[in-house]
Parts: C-alpha cells; structure tokens; sequence
C-alpha cells in the first residue's frame, strides 16, 4: 500500500506554500502584525518535522535546543511510556526557531507572560490547540492557493515521502515519524510514489 496523493503535497506545492507564507510573514512582520510571523513557523516547524498536530501544539519554550538542533518530542500515540524523545532538526529550521523565540519574547512580555518558558505557540487568549494550529494552517493553504483538502496532517505525509525519496532509508522515515513499529512506515511509504509511476509512464511510447 502506498500513501494516497491527495494526502501529501509534492515538491512544488512545499515550494508555493512555503513562498507565500513566508513572505506574508516579512509583510505582517513590519506592520506590527501577528499571524503572519505564527502562520510562518507553523507552516515550516509542521512541514520539516513531521510531528503529528497534537505534538505541535505541546512543544514548549524549554522543548528547543537551538545549540544541539533539537526538540524535544512529546509522542502522542506510544503504546508504551517510554519518556520524550530528542529529535534532530535541520539548520534551517534552527535558525527560523532563534528568530521566531525572539520575536515571541517580546510578543509574550507584551500579554504579561513568561518570555523563556511556556508554550511555543501563543495565540491571542493563550496557548494554541491543535485545533488553532489546524486553523492557522488551512489559511495558509487557502492564501497560497493550493487544494483545500490539504490539511496539516499532510505536512506529516510530506516530509515521509521526501526524507524516503532522499535517503532511502525506511528506518529513518520510521524514527522522525515516532512510529512503533518499522512495518507501519513500510506499509505506508515503501511503495513507488506517484510521481515516480508518473514519470515512468512520461513519454512511455514517444519515438527517439
């Protein structure tokens, strides 16, 4: 079984969405404005770590290493109780947490809050739910004009796809991803991607 594609966006759609909210980030940015600079980090911590929604929404201040590149992972789905996890993150991503933690710094000391602690995302009346991190997403899917059905699960499937299609390596896919077992990630993603069929049938019968 392979990853249904409609549940995953393909290299040009990350590029669009990307794009868009990063550069309405810049613009909300210098006016004063605060979803654009949030809308950004969701859209970049979700697409380049694979964590479910639920896991999005309990990362702390505390939970970023910015030093080692890491975050420290609360699972949301381990049948056993094995404590949190350190996952590794890219420098990209290192560098947009120092900035965004900044900029959170004053934006937090302004709605009397603790600037070195507490929740990463913080909404207007507090702590974002996944349910405001599922809305903030799905604005900057509709902003950035891509299909509506693509929700912040997708970003999940993205990184799977990408992170297999660049290393190959399943094990991986399996760790950043905080499945159980290898053989769920197998019966997921192990497959040929669509893109790999669709360019494999490109041009199948056209003459030399």
């Amino acid at each position: 079984m392979s990853i249904d594609r409609t549940k995953y966006l393909d290299e040009a759609e990350v590029k669009q969405l990307r794009t868009v909210t990063e550069a309405q980030a810049i613009v909300d940015l210098r006016a004063g404005r605060v979803n654009g600079p949030l809308a950004w980090m969701v859209v970049d911590i979700a697409l380049s770590t694979g964590l479910r929604v639920s896991e999005i929404a309990a990362l702390t201040v505390e939970n970023v290493n910015l030093k080692r590149g890491s975050l420290t992972v609360h699972r949301a789905k381990k049948r056993r109780q094995s404590g949190p996890e350190t996952l590794a993150i890219g420098k990209e991503l290192v560098d947009h947490l120092r900035a965004y933690l900044t900029w959170r710094s004053a934006r937090v000391s302004d709605l009397g809050l603790p600037a070195t602690k507490g929740p990463l995302f913080v909404g207007g009346r507090g702590a974002l739910t996944a349910q405001g991190l599922q809305r903030i997403w799905k604005s900057a899917v509709k902003r950035a004009g891509l299909p509506k059905e693509l929700s912040i699960h997708c970003a999940r499937h993205t990184i799977a796809v990408a992170l297999l299609k660049r290393t190959g390596n399943l094990r991986q896919v399996q760790k950043q991803l905080g499945h159980s077992s290898p053989a769920i990630t197998a019966n997921m993603y192990a497959d040929v991607s669509f893109e790999d069929m669709q360019q494999g049938v490109s041009g199948l019968y056209a003459t030399a």
